[in-house]
Formats: C-alpha cells, structure tokens, sequence
C-alpha cells in the first residue's frame, strides 16, 4: 500500500511542477504585466551557488556542492525554482611492506567511498492578496541517504506575511499545510499530513554585504514528536554585480531520526549474522563557501 502511494506520488512530482509553471505563467500573463526581457534570462532571474574543494595525500576527499534559483515576478504572481546537490568522497590509501627489512615492496589498497550525499529540487507559486499577506503553494523532493532519507516528497499550501519589506532589510514568514510521502532507507513507505513554518530575514550590512537567516520547521501531524528543522544563516560579500562570495552554516535537526542497520558481533567479536537497529544522530551541520554567479 504505502510503495503504491510512493509511486503515484512519485510519477506525478515533476509534472506537478511543470504544472505549476505553467499556472503561474498563465496568470502573470493574464494580467498583461510581464515583466520586460532584461538580462541573459529575460524576465527570469537566476542565481548558482558554486562550491568545490578536493585534497591530496593519505588521504584523498573531494567535495562539491551545487545550488541553483530561478524566480519570475509579475504584479501580483512570483514562481521559484530551488535545486541542490552536494557530494562528497573519501579514499583512503593503506600501505604495507613485503618481504624482509633489507628487500621489500610497497603494497597500497585504495578504498573510495561516498561520505556525503544530498539533492534538492522544490518549485513555488506565491499570490499577493494584500501588501503584506501572500497566498502559496508548493512541491519539493529531496535526498539525504546518511541521515536516512532515502526519497521524501512533500505537498505545502499555505499563507505568508511580509513584516518588513525594505530596500536594505527583508523580514518574511509563512505557515502551511503539508503532506508528505517519505521513506527511510531500509524501511517501509509512509504518508502523513503536516504542518509547515518558516522564516526568512536579510539584512545589509554595508553597501557590499549582507547577512541572512532562513528557518523551515516540519511537524508530522500525524506524531507530533515527529519534528525536524533546517536552519541556513550565511554571509555574503560582493566582488562585482555578477560574482560575490558566500559563506553558508546549514543545521539539520531531526527529533526522531531514521534508523541504522547494524552487524551484531558476540562478546568475543564473532559475527552473529543478526543485525539490529539504533537511531542515526539527530544533528547534521554543512559550513560552505561559495561562489555565487547572479545571471
């Protein structure tokens, strides 16, 4: 049953937000308030965020991280699309002498394996119904298989409030419904109905600077107990209208994460052949720097 609903739900996530394009699309230009074509994406603004780091050695680990935004305003009608990935390896190089202390080879066994892993990608439609309050609704995916998370879908609609709206400070926040269909690795598929608060802040610090907050906070409605955050704060510094350099601190908090399959081993360290399983830890943190490319 809950594999069923996976793949139902699954099946319809990117038409849904084709779709969601496309309403968005039609209203903007029902209103006959598009935008001019400026810019290398015409009326679409664009940013990427841009971030790889590898070493060398013993021990060998490359890094890469990857954001993209794509938002479209009209008068009353603003469409985003976020993406992420990030992907991370480790090799770690042994190596041992054979043969005798005068007459001897090196022997080295690489070992590559995945130490990071997470993708993203969510579209939104907002409708301005008063100077401060806004209509939404959305559509996200994401992946994050060391913290459990093998596929989650998630449905929102909601409301949002724009308490300051001003040329050198932003301050936002919404409250949504939610519905999501969610699997963690190694156990079965489940759905449940949720409940959705966020809060967005950016200030400018000087005429090249400026720092920001985004805060998301899930609650499954179903198990209240069930709670998660995802909280960015970064810094930014321009280099140039296009280029500027972001540094970025990500904290991921899951009350009750997902679980972890275990090898047993008896008191003598034997294998038992039986596994058993205990909760992965509740917090992940990502510190970033980045380059940001606004098109």
């Amino acid at each position: 049953m809950a594999m069923a609903s996976w793949n139902a739900a699954s099946r319809r996530a990117l038409p849904a937000l084709a779709l969601l394009a496309g309403f968005a699309y039609g209203t903007g230009a029902g209103l006959g308030q598009e935008a001019k074509k400026t810019g290398l994406l015409g009326p679409w603004n664009a940013t990427a965020e841009l971030s790889y780091v590898v070493t060398g050695g013993n021990t060998s680990t490359s890094a890469f991280s990857l954001g993209t935004a794509f938002s479209r305003k009209w008068t009353k009608d603003t469409l985003l699309f976020k993406g992420y990935i990030l992907n991370s390896r480790s090799t770690t190089t042994t190596r041992t002498a054979q043969g005798t202390e005068t007459d001897f080879v090196i022997i080295e066994d690489s070992v590559s394996r995945k130490v990071a892993e997470n993708y993203l990608l969510s579209g939104q439609y907002d409708r301005r119904i008063s100077k401060i309050l806004t209509g939404q609704a959305g559509l996200s995916w994401d992946r994050n298989r060391f913290a459990g998370v093998d596929d989650r879908v998630m449905v929102t609609t909601g409301f949002g409030l724009a308490w300051v709206e001003r040329a050198r400070a932003q301050l936002k926040s919404s409250a949504a419904l939610t519905y999501t269909v969610r699997q963690y690795v190694g156990e079965d598929w489940e759905s449940f109905a949720g409940f959705r608060l966020t809060v967005q802040g950016e200030q400018k610090v000087f005429e090249s600077s400026s720092v920001s907050t985004n805060f998301i906070f899930d609650d499954n409605l179903k198990k209240t107990s069930d709670w998660r955050f995802d909280w960015i704060n970064s810094v930014t510094a321009s280099i140039s209208k296009s280029l500027a350099l972001k540094v970025s601190l990500r904290t991921i908090f899951t009350h009750i994460p997902a679980l972890q399959s275990l090898s047993l081993f008896d008191p003598l360290g034997e294998p038992t052949g039986l596994f058993v399983y205990v909760p992965l830890k509740q917090l992940d943190m990502f510190l970033t720097t980045s380059i940001v490319i606004n098109f």
